[in-house]
């Protein structure tokens, strides 16, 4: 597989919970905490409840989904 770089930008209160995560978990780079993660949305949007939503009720299932922040207070 050809690796290729991406790059994120992120409003501060990502940013924040991005260190916090890093220092909490045993997570030991950014590129492992992002890869991690985009692999978990990736199963969550692959699933049979939400294969199929538009991108407007992905973000609604997300919130509903789990006790995180909510999508919009999140970007």
């Amino acid at each position: 597989m050809k690796l290729k770089s991406i790059t994120f930008r992120c409003s501060v209160a990502q940013l924040n919970r991005l260190r916090h995560l890093m220092e909490t978990e045993l997570t030991t780079t950014r590129t492992d905490l992002l890869s991690a993660a985009l692999e978990e949305f990736l199963d969550f949007v692959e699933g049979h409840d939400t294969r199929h939503l538009d991108l407007f009720s992905l973000v609604q299932q997300v919130d509903r989904t789990g006790e995180g922040v909510p999508f919009s207070e999140q970007a």
